[in-house]
């Protein structure tokens, strides 16, 4: 290659930071478009060139080492560079258009960002949208998506964030558990309907409620399979206001323990003049305006 050892082209840091991202060689070379044997001998070339390693090859995958921690920086600040500079071409040109990757959660997604991408393709049909959702946070400064819908505000100045709206966990039971056992005054020996996990990992829901004592009776890993087990009168539930509310067939129960809470847009500060994920970050902004607080 030509250049200073020291020196990162474009095609270095595409490499690099497929790796650094996917931490598997198959992944990133399907990434890529290329082949895993070319990827392999890219980034063994790079590190040749570095004259550090900067990968540990393990069996979990590939990990950055410090020195390819400080390289990703590097790294990160000139993807962000290049995707800034195609923006801006592309906005030169009066296309809107891309790929626009979002984070949040499933009933969000179901609830607010569904519609809010209807209405960004009925007037931008070139934008192309993927929602990843569940408890797992992706980190956007590494390029696992390009902006998230968070319920906990990010610290780090990188990450540009704006409040979307001020919600409420609430406890819900179906009416006929409710006729069936009474309006219960206490979870204490009530059967109760959770995320998978989620008490052992400290997770929505029941995350700020004592746990000992509490009857798990039904576990799943999707919101929509909770609020079903809910209302087939299974156990309590915990559930975002804006799902629970709009189930007729869910009680709001125990008000003494409903839990406020606010949603947070987060983009990173560099992607938020790109074209496509300014149009959708806008559309989603309009969404949660036009919903009722409550």
């Amino acid at each position: 290659m030509e250049g200073s050892p020291r020196t990162l082209d474009w095609n270095d840091v595409r490499y690099f930071l497929a790796v650094a991202r996917t931490r598997r060689l198959a992944k990133a070379a399907k990434v890529l478009g290329v082949d895993q044997t070319t990827v392999g001998r890219r980034i063994a070339a790079l590190e040749e060139r570095f004259r550090v390693a900067l990968f540990l090859r393990t069996p979990a995958g590939w990990e950055l080492t410090s020195a390819g921690e400080r390289v990703l920086q590097s790294a990160q600040r000139m993807a962000e560079a290049a995707e800034e500079l195609s923006a801006q071409a592309i906005a030169e040109d009066g296309r809107i258009e891309g790929l626009v990757r979002i984070a949040t959660s499933d009933t969000i997604a179901e609830y607010s960002v569904v519609p809010a991408i209807r209405a960004v393709q009925a007037r931008y049909p070139a934008i192309r949208v993927v929602v990843n959702t569940g408890f797992a946070r992706v980190d956007l400064l590494r390029g696992e998506a390009d902006l998230a819908i968070r319920l906990v505000r990010p610290t780090d100045p990188r990450l540009a964030c704006r409040k979307l709206a001020e919600r409420s966990f609430r406890l819900y039971a179906s009416r006929e558990y409710v006729r069936q056992r009474g309006t219960p005054d206490s979870l204490l020996g009530q059967p109760i309907v959770t995320y998978d996990e989620a008490i052992r990992l400290g997770g929505q829901p029941f995350q700020l409620l004592q746990t000992e004592g509490l009857h798990v009776a039904f576990q799943a890993n999707s919101a929509r399979v909770m609020m079903a087990a809910a209302i087939a009168g299974i156990g309590i539930t915990q559930l975002p206001d804006y799902v629970g509310d709009a189930m007729p067939q869910l009680v709001h129960v125990l008000p003494s323990f409903d839990k406020p809470y606010r949603i947070w847009l987060v983009v990173p500060q560099a992607k938020r003049r790109v074209a496509a994920i300014r149009a959708v970050s806008d559309a989603i902004r309009e969404v949660f305006s036009a919903a009722p607080s409550t």
